[in-house]
């Protein structure tokens, strides 16, 4: 028989420690998979918010008669508003090719403003997003043509500009919050 004084083949210690290793590698790469992931979520909520805004600001220009009323429905939460004896909804103000409006069925532009903005919050709230105006205008902005400050939240942001509210979006100067997940928008 024939000593055999060095140890062949692998041990039992070698391939634990390759295992950590590849075990290692495999939580690494799933954190930067994570990572990833939260980073295109964050890029199509902004992408929703910036075009909501957009056609927000698009509406706001072509009826500017109705700002008001744009700005009131907008701010609040109900689906139904009643503008002139007329209940608004987001479905109000359509017709078919085939039909054309009576004059009791026309909207007045007041009317119109409020059926754009609940079309504008029913398609925000169905992506999970917040909007809203500033009440008072933009900051820093008095005396200049009226700018109205559109604000898109999503998460647990709010549409506030407040120093006091922790998750508004900014603060009443209008500088943004540390951490916060929103837009604000100038339109005029």
């Amino acid at each position: 028989m024939k000593n055999i004084s060095q140890q062949h083949g692998v041990g039992l210690v070698e391939v634990l420690v390759a295992l950590l290793l590849l075990a290692m590698a495999v939580l690494g790469f799933t954190a930067m998979q994570m990572a990833a992931v939260k980073a295109t979520d964050e890029s199509l909520m902004r992408t929703r918010s910036l075009t909501i805004m957009r056609g927000g600001a698009e509406v706001m220009r072509a009826n500017p008669d109705g700002m008001p009323a744009f700005k009131t429905a907008i701010n609040g939460t109900p689906t139904t508003v009643s503008i002139d004896g007329k209940s608004i909804t987001k479905s109000s103000c359509i017709k078919t090719a085939s039909t054309l409006p009576t004059a009791a069925e026309l909207c007045t532009t007041a009317q119109l403003a409020t059926r754009d903005a609940l079309v504008i919050k029913d398609y925000a709230t169905t992506n999970s997003i917040n909007v809203g105006l500033v009440p008072n205008g933009c900051p820093g902005t008095s005396g200049q043509q009226e700018r109205q400050c559109f604000v898109a939240s999503w998460g647990d942001t709010t549409v506030d500009l407040s120093d006091t509210i922790d998750k508004a979006c900014a603060k009443a100067d209008g500088t943004y919050k540390n951490g916060s997940e929103c837009f604000i928008m100038e339109a005029y």
